[in-house]
């Protein structure tokens, strides 16, 4: 919503544009800023701002479906090698330690939360979240995982997607499309804040040189010319990040 609002302004200053264009040799304001000559190298810098940030965005998108297609074999392939483990022969309490990093990978509880009590000021029934997530606690679930099996003495696994080498090289691959998610938000955090800078500084972005058209229009043509009347109704707004 907020990109459209953004476009909008700039759309809005196309319009502008060409009507003041439009009246020729009358429309000459003092003030040099809303020259035509300005107006459209401000628009030109706006749709530059505008683009940039479309640009950035779409390398962004790439970057986040290549770490959601990533991570999608996590769970899958957790599951399998949890199995594998247990079908080891190593001692139950190791198996149940690879279970409980299992279940954070998976965001699951051990056990069902407890019926809130309504005769205690707590609720029993909000405990704390298990759901450790993040891109980042994944990755860290999953190498806690491997170095389980890796010192196990008994994970040793003939499937070659499940053995420790093959495990630690996807890890790497979740942690290197997870940086290059980080890797290009930056540039589109860059991109916004040029684009901002274009069409909402103080007394020189766009929004605010289309109020002084306005005024000046106003006063050159009266408040009921036809000209004005043009103008009066493109509405301008700053638009949050």
């Amino acid at each position: 919503m907020a990109e459209t609002g953004h476009a909008r302004n700039v759309e809005r200053f196309t319009q502008l544009l060409s009507f003041v264009t439009s009246y020729g040799a009358d429309y000459a304001p003092s003030n040099t800023t809303i020259t035509t000559l300005n107006l459209q190298t401000k628009l030109t810098a706006s749709l530059v701002g505008i683009d940039g940030v479309s640009t950035a965005h779409a390398g962004l998108k790439v970057a986040v479906n290549d770490r959601e297609n990533t991570f999608a074999d996590l769970r899958p392939l957790t599951t399998r090698v949890v199995n594998s483990f247990a079908a080891s022969g190593a001692p139950q309490n190791a198996v149940d330690d690879a279970k409980t990093l299992k279940r954070k990978i998976d965001g699951v509880r051990a056990k069902a939360l407890p019926q809130d009590n309504p005769n205690t000021p707590e609720d029993e029934s909000q405990g704390n979240s298990v759901s450790q997530r993040s891109y980042t606690q994944l990755t860290e679930h999953l190498d806690n995982l491997i170095e389980l099996l890796d010192n196990s003495g008994t994970y040793n696994p003939n499937e070659t997607e499940l053995q420790i080498g093959a495990l630690q090289a996807y890890s790497t691959s979740l942690k290197n499309a997870n940086t290059n998610v980080i890797n290009n938000t930056t540039p589109v955090s860059n991109k916004r804040i040029a684009r901002d800078e274009v069409l909402y500084a103080d007394g020189t972005g766009l929004v605010d040189l289309a109020g002084l058209v306005k005024k000046y229009v106003k006063s050159l043509y009266g408040a009921d010319s036809p000209q004005y009347q043009q103008i009066s109704g493109l509405e301008f707004s700053r638009v949050r990040p």
